[in-house]
């Protein structure tokens, strides 16, 4: 694939391969010819460059850590744009992810030895604490978003979601669910500064027990166990854990924030004291297992250290010609077993299927704690299944952003025929913030960092957009109901203990402008049927589309509308003017969706 920006000069740096692709920018390994230094150059992907919603995001993240000086936080030396081209220059840092280390270890059936563990976590915690300090939460810690270079320095990266713990966030953005807080599941805007350290105790867990607690093919199906599922016992996955451990991952998984430890360097000195209580032991004996349940490899810590990975990277760099892409599943290569075990590494990958004992929750409360999801962006191929044996650049980032549709198993048709009418094409919802009465007020206690003044030209286009502020549930107490849609159809379930009647709502585009168009009356609907009846949708699905959510979650349609996908009324769909819609109930406004999203929740007076 030829790529046009391959041997072009930018400032003083030229770009000579691609290191990551991704859904909204590219990483370049490049050069700085008048001081001959690589570095790692963040150019905003060509489909994005026209619009200012993500033009703004993108320099954002450069201006949150372009004035920070921190030696686990990747440097930015220089940011500009030319037209609606925009870039920004960091360093380069030759080394492996966290997730490279980790599907190391993986492969070998070994745990990371526990002076890797301590010195890697109390790194993170120091960044987090920093950017804490400074007003920033990251959003999107996880291993492949960490690096640890070739000369032992550890380092955070991919700001890229960082959200101002003072100005909020329009909340359509999400991180990534294996490693995502229960909070900020709910709601982007609910991220508060625990909500990294939990992310930072998902990692500490996986690196202690080989295992990340919950997983699933579906992200939603993720999210879903970190909202509503207990903590699978460290203990249970790894025995040779003492009881000091696992207390202290227990607290830092809390469901709750306000639960956790507060600061990092909190966390890392429990972790830490607790593990000198006692070695790891031999495997002790456990009870019978309940049925169903899957009994996960046993694992022994490694003698192979972090700096023995990262020399044998050094040595296999020197001799390989291929570079990876971060952000896509690595190429598998056979190691050399001079330095490493050479017994096969069991199938740990089953090891973190759901486990059988949790089936039992019961799937009413999954579905009805799993309606307030209000979405996620997965950022995909970070590299935690496989290893990575070439160069990685401080931006391991770049991953593929996904929409993810909430709760969408294919149902089985409704006996309510599909009648006519009309919406448009495209996808993208901002749920109105879940209320979420244990998330603590954030820590953070300073603004966000200055803007450079020097280093970056940004075109006032940039501020054009007016992004419409997300308010607060008005009626936090009042009749819920769920919004699922998707490019090609749009649903309204009614979850709360009565009907609805339709001509109530009403749904309207805000454009970036802050002006509002392609409004849709709820007479359209109640034309077909006047109420919404309890657990029941009203629904619109655009004509000779296929990927219809029709969610499970709906136990019938008293209403169906099936427009053209160019009719005036369609309002959910993904469009470059706008970012978001509203509800109206009797003409009020009383939430406001992002169109990314899939998913909102509503509450009606």
């Amino acid at each position: 694939m030829n790529d046009p920006l391959i041997g072009r000069q930018v400032a003083n740096f030229r770009i000579e391969r691609v290191l990551g692709r991704g859904g909204m920018a590219q990483v370049y390994y490049g050069r700085d010819v008048k001081l001959q230094r690589p570095v790692a150059v963040k150019v905003i992907d060509a489909s994005f460059r026209g619009n200012p919603v993500y033009a703004r995001r993108f320099v954002q993240e450069a201006r949150t850590i372009a004035t920070w000086r921190h030696e686990n936080i990747v440097q930015i030396y220089y940011a500009d744009n030319e037209g609606d081209f925009y870039y920004f220059v960091m360093e380069y840092i030759d080394g492996l992810d966290l997730a490279g280390l980790l599907a190391r270890y993986l492969r070998n059936g070994e745990l990371m030895p526990l002076e890797d563990v301590i010195q890697i976590g109390r790194a993170i915690a120091s960044a987090l604490d920093y950017a804490h300090q400074k007003g920033v939460v990251h959003r999107d810690v996880k291993p492949s978003n960490v690096m640890v270079a070739t000369d032992d320095r550890i380092v955070l990266m991919d700001f890229g979601l960082a959200l101002d713990s003072h100005q909020g966030t329009m909340g359509e953005v999400f991180g990534t669910p294996h490693y995502i807080a229960p909070e900020q599941a709910r709601n982007s805007s609910n991220a508060v500064p625990q909500s990294d350290l939990y992310s930072l105790g998902i990692i500490l867990y996986e690196m202690l027990t080989g295992t990340v607690p919950y997983d699933d093919p579906s992200p939603t199906a993720v999210a879903l166990q970190h909202l509503t599922l207990p903590l699978p016992p460290p203990r249970e996955r790894n025995p040779a854990l003492n009881v000091e451990t696992e207390a202290v991952l227990i607290k830092a998984l809390s469901k709750s924030p306000a639960e956790r430890y507060q600061k990092g360097y909190e966390l890392m000195d429990a972790l830490e004291k607790a593990l000198s209580v006692q070695s790891f032991a031999s495997p002790i004996e456990l009870p019978p297992l309940p049925a169903g349940m899957e009994l996960h490899p046993q694992t022994s810590l490694s003698q192979v250290s972090v700096a023995d990975w990262l020399a044998r990277h050094t040595q296999e760099t020197q001799t390989s010609t291929a570079y990876p892409i971060p952000g896509l599943p690595p190429t598998r290569r056979s190691l050399q077993t001079s330095e490493v075990s050479q017994q096969a590494p069991p199938n740990m990958a089953s090891s973190t299927k759901r486990w059988g004992w949790l089936i039992g929750v019961g799937l009413a409360s999954v579905l009805i704690v799993g309606l307030i999801i209000t979405g996620f962006v997965l950022l995909s191929g970070d590299g935690d299944e496989d290893e990575q044996n070439v160069h990685v650049t401080a931006t391991a980032e770049p991953s593929l952003t996904v929409t993810i549709g909430v709760l969408v198993p294919q149902g089985t048709a409704t006996s309510i025929p599909t009648l006519s009418a009309s919406p448009t094409e495209a996808v993208s919802v901002i749920g109105i913030p879940t209320v979420v009465t244990s998330s603590p007020t954030p820590t953070a206690t300073s603004t966000n960092s200055p803007i450079p003044t020097e280093t970056a030209s940004l075109t006032p286009t940039v501020d054009q957009a007016v992004v419409p502020a997300v308010p607060t549930t008005k009626y936090p107490n009042g009749r819920r109901v769920v919004l699922l849609f998707n490019a090609d159809s749009f649903y309204i379930l009614n979850v709360s203990d009565g009907s609805l009647q339709a001509t109530s709502f009403g749904f309207e585009r805000i454009l970036n402008d802050g002006n509002f168009s392609n409004r849709f009356y709820g007479n359209q609907l109640a034309r077909f049927y006047p109420t919404i009846d309890t657990n029941y949708c009203a629904r619109m699905e655009i004509l000779q589309r296929t990927g219809y959510l029709r969610p499970s979650e709906c136990r019938g349609y008293n209403s169906s509308i099936t427009p053209q996908a160019q009719d005036s009324f369609v309002f959910w769909t993904v469009d470059p003017s706008s970012i978001q819609f509203r509800v109206l109930w009797n003409e009020e406004e009383i939430a406001r969706c992002d169109i990314s999203a899939e998913f909102c929740e509503v509450y009606l007076p």
